[in-house]
């Protein structure tokens, strides 16, 4: 065995098969035979950890941690990746990476248990299971602990998995935060939201049923104590252009096959659905739906506009034109289907007729002229404001929708909103390698590349250039780099990728677009333009060379409405329209362009979005596509090779191995740790803060080869020193909590009660202890609350005195008698309609216990030799309680015996003391015991194993308080045992199983009976069918 980073590597399993197949039977056939196994017998540091009473064996197949192989390289890494996803581990860490690989079935990742799992343990110990919650955690504890912003990047193809990690991970924030009403509020807006995005925001491709067709920025933001206060959703780079015409075999946005689902159609009659590819049937339906939309704040009345308007854009598909016979203008060759788009969107009919075929122009003389379109002018026009119709409704959604999760916040200028810590989660479009590569694409392609260098960055870079300035030797590690291609697109000389586009766009032939005239001034290495097909043109990005197509650069590239069509829709009935186009204003609408290039604007964005993530600790999840089928249990070593050697993971392993995985300024973690020094004279550090980290790690022995201390930086090897760390400043918290509450109540009482606190133990110093004291009053306000306290200190004072003052066995039998007066108050029981609190009828006055009500020589013979048998006797070492009984079986017969309580144990013996085979019930496996409020000896003993609960009569004796005293001792023995049992008392019945059989249940009826002499104490029970009836007497033998 090799040790390496607490775990051990097994080359092969074949001499741990046994042990294997009891750990993991099913996942041992037909696998490679050299992987790696944490051995629970090797490693005896946490190999096995308690999960709910249970004791769950942890099993890790290759490693947890990629940064723990021996030898990082390609081969290596895919081995370990092959391996854990072939034995169904989709999580791997390296480092504070977290790499993921979506399992392509129905196996279960995520549920309740495994939220509470990962919220009970540190999220830095290194034997926990890697997953999003762990990884989640461990963002929100950085968050608190450090008082940093934090901001979470889900990158990875199409289809790998990004945005169900997004809802998992905001899922587990949720559960671990709490704040402005989390439980009803927030987390039911937020499933709203995301049930609108999957509809709204989601289609159908070759690679994913639910491929989010849009960038999102979700921020959550929380106050000091790690409460959630308030929700923000940005997005940007809609795909718009999805509406009019989807690429091949793929699928419109789900929200128009809902609509088609909901009205019984297939869509095959309207032309945007026509050539699209939905193959499944969704999740929700559309008037769930529509809840969701006024639940984010949209009025009741305008769910239905919302349909109106998605039909209406599906009908806008359905209009034709025909060329006038003299080729200027166009007409529409259906007009009632014009006229109808005009109801449901609430504007005029001729407004509309008129917007669909001609442009306005303003003359000389202020005048607005309405010039006819040609027949490829008309179609655009359409298809225009279809897009246009359904990006503003979507904006429209996403507005209402941040209004309603802004909280108590909304007013972003408030100075309390500075105090707030921030975590974003950002989740964007997979990088784009298809043979029909569109403007869409290079936008799409462009993101990632900036993302891409922001990784390179924080995770490659960065953190080796800190390592040579704090004065740690270090070897550089060569990282790819792609600056090369990011200075192509905004800022390579003389002219720039997207300059170049937006010039040609705005200035070029408006018949189409040159790539030769845009492009023949751009020189890079990463920039190539093809002289074989004309319009092409390839780009070297960090996942490969993409060729695009920039023919239809000028349609794609271009955005924005016609200026008549924005008036038109701005004059609707419909506020939700009005509120979309506030920009068709009669006094706003002839102002700026009718189209421009968006190529700058979509630049800036994301400029935007990372100077966002500039001040915050920025954390990613590599999202890895094990085939490109979907297909489970599938590893393509080549698709996977690809996308391992694009994100850098080996660079990454092996930055992390030879570095450290955690680091923190000297300052910081100082203030944060101190307190686990016991030196008065540290706790005012004078400055010396290298030698002051120093002194914490030593003294919590911690090995030197863990961490090391820089000129302004400490750096900390692994999870397990984190771990350490964090134990040993909770341990001192709670202890120096404790004492700051406690001389704060003392100073607070001194100050507040001194001088009444003085007169009372005067009083009490010079008072005759056997005679009633009146104590002092305190006036002034809460007097009557402090004096009835007073009183309650008094009198337990008085009683604890009392107690003490007698003396064995009258003190036992007393504490007995007072535990089984408690123990004998029932639960609230519906008597007659009125709630009142049962109990046993019992008077404490009156009890001789005796505790032994066997007096045999042949019992003690018996009992003596069982106490002492069984390993570390665990029948008990002395008799508690010993006395007849009738126990009714499981065949409702009844049967005479005996019935010893030990200080362990309840053993069940027959007449002649003979041990009943499998009658021995620990007191640890006492669940509660069940008896009536009425004058009865009748009880019931509930085991934790159902079907075997014990009917037992205590009236053989004749003596009617042996039932309340063993009750009273059974209790009292089981809270020595640190085992709490219930004592339930019943009205009417009793149910009871004890059949052997789980869920068969009889009952014990009681019935009055006047005639007490004709039912004798220790008669045979009576018997009916599946009833036990129990007679018991009047009030003349209560007591």
């Amino acid at each position: 065995f090799r040790k390496k980073g607490g775990s051990f590597k097994l080359s092969y399993y074949n001499e741990y098969k046994s042990y294997l197949r009891m750990v993991v039977p099913e996942q041992l056939e037909d696998r490679p035979t050299d992987f790696f196994v944490r051995d629970p017998k090797v490693n005896g540091r946490g190999s096995f950890r308690k999960k709910g009473g249970s004791i769950k064996p942890i099993v890790t197949i290759g490693y947890n941690n990629l940064a723990d192989i021996d030898e990082p390289d390609l081969n290596n890494v895919l081995d370990v990746l092959r391996r854990r996803y072939l034995n169904n581990f989709f999580y791997t860490y390296i480092g504070d990476i977290l790499v993921y690989m979506p399992p392509f079935s129905g196996i279960s990742l995520y549920s309740d248990e495994d939220v509470q799992y990962y919220c009970d343990n540190n999220a830095f110990d290194p034997d926990l299971k890697p997953h999003i919650y762990s990884f989640a955690d461990r963002i929100y504890s950085n968050m608190l602990f450090w008082k940093r912003n934090q901001c979470v990047i889900m990158t990875g193809a199409s289809g790998s998995g990004k945005t169900i990690n997004t809802k998992q991970f905001l899922s587990y924030i949720q559960s671990v935060s709490g704040g402005w009403n989390i439980s009803i509020t927030l987390k039911t807006r937020l499933a709203h939201l995301f049930n609108v995005l999957d509809c709204f925001g989601s289609a159908q491709t070759a690679d994913s049923i639910y491929a989010s067709k849009y960038t999102s920025q979700l921020q959550l933001k929380f106050n000091y104590f790690g409460d959630i206060v308030s929700c923000q959703l940005k997005t940007c780079l809609l795909e718009k252009s999805r509406v009019t015409g989807p690429p091949p075999g793929e699928s419109n946005f789900h929200i128009f096959h809902l609509l088609m689902e909901h009205i019984g159609s297939d869509g095959k009659a309207y032309p945007f659905l026509k050539n699209t590819s939905h193959t499944f049937a969704l999740k929700v339906t559309l008037p769930s739906i529509q809840n969701s939309l006024v639940a984010l704040g949209l009025d009741e009345s305008e769910k239905d506009h919302v349909i109106n308007i998605l039909t209406a854009i599906l009908m806008l598909g359905q209009v034709k034109y025909k060329a006038e016979a003299d080729g200027i203008g166009v007409r529409v060759l259906d007009v009632d289907l014009v006229k109808r788009i005009a109801k449901m969107l609430g504007v005029k009919d001729s407004s509309m007729m008129d917007a669909l075929t001609s442009t306005p122009q303003v003359s000389g003389n202020r005048k607005i002229l309405m010039n006819p379109l040609t027949y490829e002018k008309a179609m655009a026009k359409r298809n225009t404001l279809a897009s246009y119709l359904y990006l503003r409704l979507f904006n429209e959604v996403l507005t209402c929708a941040n209004e309603s999760l802004a909280g108590e916040f909304a007013d972003k200028d408030t100075e309390a909103e500075e105090l707030l810590l921030t975590l974003d989660i950002v989740d964007g479009y997979g990088f784009k390698t298809g043979d029909d590569n569109n403007f869409a694409t290079l936008c799409i392609n462009y993101s990632n590349e900036r993302l891409h260098q922001l990784y390179i960055q924080q995770v490659l870079t960065q953190p080796q250039e800190l390592y040579l300035q704090e004065g740690l030797g270090w070897d550089p590690i060569r990282v790819p780099d792609n600056r090369g291609t990011v200075i192509l697109f905004t800022d390579l000389q003389p002219h720039s990728l997207m300059e170049s586009i937006e010039e040609e766009c705005n200035n070029g032939s408006s018949e189409g677009f040159s790539a030769y005239d845009a492009f023949k001034d751009i020189s890079s290495p990463y920039f190539m333009l093809s002289h074989e097909e004309d319009n092409v043109f390839s780009i070297r990005h960090y996942a490969g060379e993409v060729s695009y197509y920039a023919g239809n650069f000028h349609k794609t590239a271009k955005s924005g409405l016609h200026k008549d069509l924005k008036r038109v829709m701005n004059s609707s009935k419909l506020p939700l329209l009005q509120r979309m186009f506030p920009d068709g204003a009669p006094d706003q609408w002839m102002k700026g362009k009718d189209t421009m290039c968006v190529a700058k604007g979509y630049t800036n964005a994301v400029d935007m979005l990372l100077r966002d993530l500039k001040n915050k600790f920025v954390s990613f999840v590599r999202c890895i596509k094990p085939n490109l089928s979907s297909t489970p249990q599938l590893f393509e070593d080549e698709v996977v090779e690809d996308q391992v050697s694009a994100a850098c993971l080996v660079e990454t392993a092996q930055i992390k191995q030879n570095g450290f995985a955690f680091s923190s300024d000297l300052v910081s973690f100082v203030q944060r740790y101190k307190c686990t020094h016991e030196e008065d004279q540290f706790r005012k550090c004078d400055g010396d803060w290298q030698m002051a980290a120093d002194r914490i790690c030593g003294n919590l022995s911690i090995d030197m080869d863990n961490y090391f201390v820089g000129y302004s930086v400490i750096f900390i090897k692994d999870s397990p020193t984190v771990l350490h760390l964090e134990k040993a400043r909770d341990d001192h918290i709670d202890s120096i909590v404790t004492k700051i509450q406690l001389c704060w109540k003392r100073r607070h009482i001194n100050r507040k009660l001194g001088p009444h606190l003085r007169a009372v133990r005067e009083t009490l110093a010079t008072a005759d202890k056997t005679k009633k004291i009146v104590l002092p009053k305190l006036d002034g306000p809460f007097s009557a609350k402090i004096n009835d306290y007073l009183e309650r200190i008094y009198r337990c004072w008085w009683a604890s005195c009392l107690v003490k003052s007698l003396k064995e066995p009258l003190r036992s039998r007393i504490r007995t008698a007072i535990t089984a007066d408690s123990a004998f108050k029932g639960e609230f029981s519906n008597v007659e309609g009125r709630n009142i609190r049962v109990s046993k009828p019992m008077n404490i006055n009156k009890l001789r216990h005796r505790g032994n009500y066997i007096q045999s020589d042949q019992f003690n013979s018996r009992i003596q030799p069982l106490l002492s048998s069984g390993e570390r006797g665990a029948h008990g070492s002395r008799v508690i309680f010993a006395g007849p009984i009738n126990r009714l079986n499981r065949k409702h017969v009844v049967e005479r015996g005996n019935i010893v309580l030990t200080d362990n144990a309840l053993i069940f013996l027959t007449p002649k003391f003979e041990l009943y085979p499998q009658k021995t019930l620990f007191l640890k496996d006492v669940r509660a015991v069940s008896l009536s409020h009425h004058v009865d000896t009748m009880c019931v003993i509930h085991p934790k194993e159902d079907g075997r609960d014990m009917v037992l009569d205590f009236g053989v004796t004749g003596i009617y308080h042996t039932l309340p005293e063993f009750i009273s001792l059974l209790y009292h023995t089981c809270r020595k045992v640190r085992k709490r049992i219930n004592v339930n008392v019943y009205q009417e019945r009793i149910r009871y199983n004890n059949s052997r059989k789980p869920g068969v249940f009889d009952e014990i009826t009681f019935t009055a009976k006047k005639d007490s002499k004709k039912n004798k104490p220790g008669a045979p029970l009576c018997q009916l069918k599946n009833k036990v009836v129990i007679f018991y007497g009047g009030k003349d033998i209560l007591h």
